[in-house]
């Protein structure tokens, strides 16, 4: 795994765990109000797009792999 892969790994740990205090301290404070309803909104949007991102990040690092080891391929046929 890239240092770029395991960061983006890491934010999306981060988000989800910033998401389950947000659930405790609700639940602790009787968050049944809609500015407890936005805030689990939020953090729910922030985990999706955490994981979109991560997915995008793989899939280029991957391209990117891909196009290095072609080019590896080209240059050893040429020499």
């Amino acid at each position: 795994m890239t240092m770029l892969e395991k960061a983006v790994q890491n934010l999306a740990e981060a988000i989800e765990a910033l998401e389950t205090r947000l659930d405790l301290r609700l639940e602790a404070a009787d968050g049944s109000n809609e500015t407890a309803a936005a805030a689990r909104r939020q953090a729910a949007a922030a985990r999706k797009q955490a994981g979109h991102a991560a997915q995008g990040v793989a899939a280029a690092i991957s391209d990117l792999k891909a196009i290095l080891a072609e080019d590896d391929r080209k240059r050893e046929e040429a020499s």
